[in-house]
């Protein structure tokens, strides 16, 4: 389907009929970008602001009115480029990644401004977290993927920035409200055994946008935007991801090996459902002031502050099996003997803000040079609450049936489920707050390099930056032993996906309410999950840049050099061989780099433009690899906790960077650009994944290690044609991305070569098909995206390795006018009701591990706007 059509969209983008011709339309000044006039809907990438870049650069646009709200982030809307796929919050892009690169290796920027950011739950990863940040605060969004010495060093995947609003950028005053309803298609437990949400199906949302020029000579401009919305998302987790493999002698093995004997059989001993009862809320707004005293001189302030906060509740049960106990055992299908059940009710309030003040100056000296002054002070923070139970039974006589289907599921159950004795397994109280602010200064010069200059000119430029963040988890564990039988119940609801499978849960209310309160505290457990997760982090980068320019008529040069430093300094408990101590360490260290960069754009004329660059570039550790004790997160993923910890001696990665770009050209409206690529990265850090038992119950481990080399390389196709010359309603984008990579590393175990890198899909490929209706003022708008699978984490063997499987979204909107001044909108979210997937040994027979159900979101919207 989509070589049909890029096929068919070539031909028509060859035909004549085009609408207006680019126009550049950029001034003088330092950040040439931020000057462009973009001409582009919705879901098509600005031909105007690709063709004037310098270097190689995708963009997408927002517009109020037309971008669907499942579109309501900077995440959401990236997605659209070419190269750049997600790790995903459930139904919804947290973090992007480029060209198959980790979302820590990007760079990401408001305006030239580094964003603060947490990553995960206080991590202390580098991936800016912007499912935070909404999509209505941007102009603009560029993707910068070829490196000069002009943008931040620290960029493997791609440097992002995010260009704000300007009210000198809107014609007239602008002003518009949508207030809409959502309706979320899964209801799952809807809120039974609930610590908070309660909802079933229905949300609402409310947002605005503002932006005019005012003064005499309407020399001053403000903008401001805000958002409220609040959404149900239910959900259910089918976890089945302990497979039990044996000999020809009826022996269990390590894994699926021909070596060790295995006898071909996929015997399953685990099986496990979550149920979610959540609510979702964001709100908040942004404010941007500018003046523009002379018309060389620009300044700007701007402020903003988003919150997003989760109420989640998790009631799961696992089923494990004894794997000395077979009754039954075939190829595909088994009969095991109940080991035991756990059940688990957890409750979560995440609470994620992110805010920040940024101002700048641009000041155009003469016809030629031009400065540029920024400084920046964001934040983010989060929080979360989370009171833990866990109970189990060890039932005897007792058996579970299973089918290794696609996913595989339970058949059949002997025994009765309520006749079994509980023990309190954890009782716990988790508080957890995270912080993180970056101050970021920075001034540029430019002289005679900006759109249209010829011979020679060059930019230069000084940014200092400093991060500060840090991490406090007090977790009160209690006295656990106990009988909970008392306090467990018919909930009168089975599992999604356990066949009708009822279970008793613990009573979330009943136990905390009663029986917590009067337990014993377990003071040696409460200090060493109070003390062992802490940390901070300070880190200060400094930088200077050279980049020279040639300009000719139809070729311009940039050759370039920066400098590199970076210093930090961590604070966090020792611990020793997995035990706390009372000693505190202080991993600190430093790196500096010599980054060239050298980048040519080529014009064979004015529709056809050639691009080459090569540059080195470096990918930090994050603080979380640096300086992390141990955080522990229990109850998603085994039947014991995941256990990450990090690891000072990590070198930062080094990579050299090559790309190679051929882009056509049809007026403003549509062009074809084909973008081959190559990435040599050296000291490449992946995470190593063990699976240890303690106990009976299994914990999974991770800690970052140095690989020795990594590769990745691919070919990026892109087509824009925001008007067919056959039928100039019928508008389309499409892009296809092919990567191909590997990386090798060593442990204590042995070395071992993967074919791909961790994030890396082997496919991309996004389709946006709008067609507009006149007679009603109106747009239909089908937008598809597919992701390949990709590698999330690397086990200690080849079948422990952890897959994202593949995966089709498609959605749907329509919106018309209805009068002068009200638009109504309606969207359907996951049209296919595509479900996210994970599996294990995806080369070697694996099977699927884990599968999601979020359902569809349908809304429905009535907006007013004034322009």
């Amino acid at each position: 389907m989509f070589v049909v059509i890029s096929g068919v969209l070539a031909l028509a983008a060859a035909g004549p009929g085009f609408a207006d011709e680019a126009a550049a339309g950029m001034d003088a000044s330092v950040n040439t970008l931020d000057a462009v006039q973009v001409t582009a809907d919705y879901g098509y990438q600005p031909v105007d602001v690709k063709q004037g870049a310098p270097t190689i650069v995708d963009s997408v646009t927002y517009d109020d009115i037309e971008a669907p709200t499942g579109d309501n982030s900077i995440a959401s809307m990236l997605v659209q480029v070419p190269g750049v796929s997600f790790e995903g919050d459930g139904d919804e892009p947290r973090y992007i990644t480029i060209r198959g690169i980790s979302a820590d290796l990007n760079v990401t920027t408001l305006d030239g401004l580094a964003l603060a950011t947490l990553g995960e739950n206080g991590s202390g990863s580098r991936r800016v977290n912007l499912q935070l940040v909404p999509s209505d605060i941007a102009e603009r969004v560029d993707v910068f993927k070829a490196f000069t010495a002009e943008q931040d060093s620290a960029a493997i995947g791609g440097a992002v920035d995010i260009v704000s609003r300007s009210a000198f950028a809107t014609p007239g005053p602008y002003f518009m409200i949508d207030g809409y309803g959502i309706y979320s298609s899964f209801e799952g437990p809807a809120g039974e055994n609930s610590g908070g949400a309660t909802k079933s199906h229905w949300g609402k949302g409310l947002k605005t946008a503002f932006a005019d020029r005012f003064g005499a000579d309407g020399q001053f401009g403000v903008v401001f935007t805000a958002r409220y919305q609040d959404r149900v998302r239910n959900s259910s987790k089918i976890w089945s991801d302990a497979r039990t493999y044996f000999n020809e002698a009826g022996q269990t093995i390590a894994g699926p090996d021909p070596a060790l004997g295995w006898d071909g059989t996929n015997s399953l001993t685990k099986l496990a459902w979550g149920d979610y009862s959540n609510v979702i809320t964001n709100k908040g707004a942004s404010l941007k002031l500018e003046w523009r005293p002379r018309e060389d001189i620009d300044t700007f302030a701007m402020g903003y502050l988003y919150n997003r906060r989760e109420s989640s509740t998790m009631n799961s049960t696992n089923l494990l099996g004894d794997a000395r106990d077979f009754p039954q055992r075939d190829r595909d299908t088994g009969t095991v003997a109940v080991d035991y059940i756990q059940s688990v009710v957890r409750y979560n309030q995440w609470d994620r803000t992110a805010s920040g003040l940024i101002g700048g100056l641009d000041w155009r000296l003469d016809e030629v040079s031009g400065l540029s002054l920024r400084a920046g002070y964001t934040r983010e923070s989060y929080q979360d609450t989370q009171p833990y139970l866990q109970t189990r039974t060890t039932p005897d006589g007792q058996y579970f049936s299973y089918r290794m289907s696609e996913l595989p599921e339970l058949t059949g159950y002997t025994g009765d489920l309520f006749s079994n004795r509980y023990v309190l397994r954890s009782a716990e109280m988790t508080y957890t707050r995270a912080k993180q602010n970056v101050l970021d200064l920075r001034a540029d010069y430019a002289y005679n390099a900006g759109p249209g200059a010829m011979g020679f000119g060059f930019k230069t430029g000084l940014r200092w930056s400093r991060m500060r963040m840090g991490k406090d988890v007090d977790s009160e564990r209690r006295v656990t032993g106990s009988d909970a039988t008392g306090y467990m119940y018919d909930p009168g609801y089975s599992h999604h996906g356990s066949n009708g499978l009822v279970v008793p849960w613990p009573d979330y209310d009943y136990f905390y309410g009663r029986v917590y309160p009067g337990l014993a505290i377990d003071a040696a457990a409460t200090r060493q999950h109070s003390t062992i997760s802490d940390y901070a982090y300070e880190e200060e980068i400094a930088n200077a840049y050279l980049s020279l320019h040639y300009a000719t008529e139809a070729t311009h040069y940039i050759l370039g050099l920066r400098y590199d430093d970076v210093g930090f300094d961590g604070r966090t408990p020792l611990t020793l061989d997995g035990t706390l101590t009372d000693q505190v360490v202080h991993p600190h260290g430093g790196d500096e780099s010599w980054l060239p960069s050298f980048n040519v754009v080529h014009d064979f004329n004015r529709d056809w433009k050639l691009r080459a660059s090569a540059s080195r570039t470096i990918g930090r550790p994050t603080p979380g690899h640096l300086a992390q004790a141990e955080s522990r997160t229990c109850g998603d993923e085994t039947t014991g906790c995941s256990i990450t910890r990090g690891n000072p001696e990590l070198k930062p990665r080094r990579a050299d960077n090559y790309d190679l770009a051929l882009e056509r050209y049809f007026g403003g409206s549509a062009l074809i650009a084909l973008t081959a690529f190559r990435k040599d990265i050296a000291d490449d850090i992946f995470t190593l994944t063990t699976d240890v038992e303690r106990d009976g119950v299994v914990d999974r481990v991770r800690q970052p290690m140095n690989a020795e080399t990594s590769t990745i390389q691919g070919l990026e196709l892109a087509l824009v044609n925001r008007a067919f010359a056959f039928h100039p309603n019928l508008g389309a984008s499409f892009n296809l991305s092919r990567l191909d990579g590997g990386m090798n590393y060593v442990t204590d175990s042995g070395a071992r070569g993967i074919d791909r890198m961790l994030y890396q899909p082997d496919w991309m490929a996004n389709l946006t098909v709008s067609y507009r209706i006149p007679a009603i003022d109106g747009t239909v708008r089908l937008s598809v995206n597919h992701q390949d699978d990709y590698l999330t984490s690397i086990g200690s063997r080849p079948w422990d390795d952890k897959y994202v499987n593949e995966m089709t979204t498609m959605d749907l909107s329509f919106w018309h006018k209805v009068g002068d001044r009200w638009t109504f909108k309606y969207e359907i979210d996951n049209l296919l009701d595509a479900h996210p997937e994970w599996y294990h040994a995806r080369d070697i027979g694996g099977t699927i591990s884990q599968r999601d159900e979020y359902g569809q979101g349908v809304y429905f919207h009535a907006i007013y706007s004034l322009d």
